[in-house]
């Protein structure tokens, strides 16, 4: 009578092995692509985050101004001593990237682009601002300056 051995056999072990190595590939390839989005929302968020503490300087100096001083398509300054101009870099690749500074402090860089416009007259002074930084925030902010819409 031939007995019967319990254990694992070369084919079971096998197939065990070959399911593992299947399953971790596939963890492996859902933990990159999830690294990859976090890392992609992070950059995002930073951009985002330009824009954003840019138009916060900016809103705050023209609203505590009352009449804009000085004004090209590069630069403008205030009544309230405020400065601001914005800077073209040129990098290895040929792109074209902004910088806005606050008198000789820079504010933000590598900025798509940035310019100004100038509207009104008297009382009635706009400052429009052009503000992109290439992926998800652009537009043109419209400020009266001084208090009031």
């Amino acid at each position: 009578m031939v007995r019967k051995e319990r254990g694992v056999t070369i084919t079971s072990l096998t197939i065990y092995i070959i399911v593992s190595v299947i399953v971790l590939a596939a963890l492996a390839f859902l933990n990159i692509n999830v690294i990859s989005q976090i890392a992609d929302l992070s950059k995002e968020s930073e951009k985002t985050n330009k824009t954003l503490k840019a138009e916060a300087f900016l809103v705050g100096d023209i609203k505590s101004a009352s009449r804009v001083l000085d004004f090209s398509k590069t630069h403008f300054r205030l009544d309230n001593n405020v400065e601001y101009f914005v800077k073209q870099n040129i990098d290895s690749n040929s792109e074209t990237t902004y910088e806005l500074y606050r008198g000789k402090i820079s504010i933000v860089d590598k900025m798509a682009e940035i310019a100004f416009d100038y509207g009104g007259s008297g009382d009635d002074e706009w400052l429009i601002i052009k503000i992109d930084d290439g992926n998800y925030m652009s537009g043109d902010l419209v400020l009266k300056v001084g208090r009031g819409y």
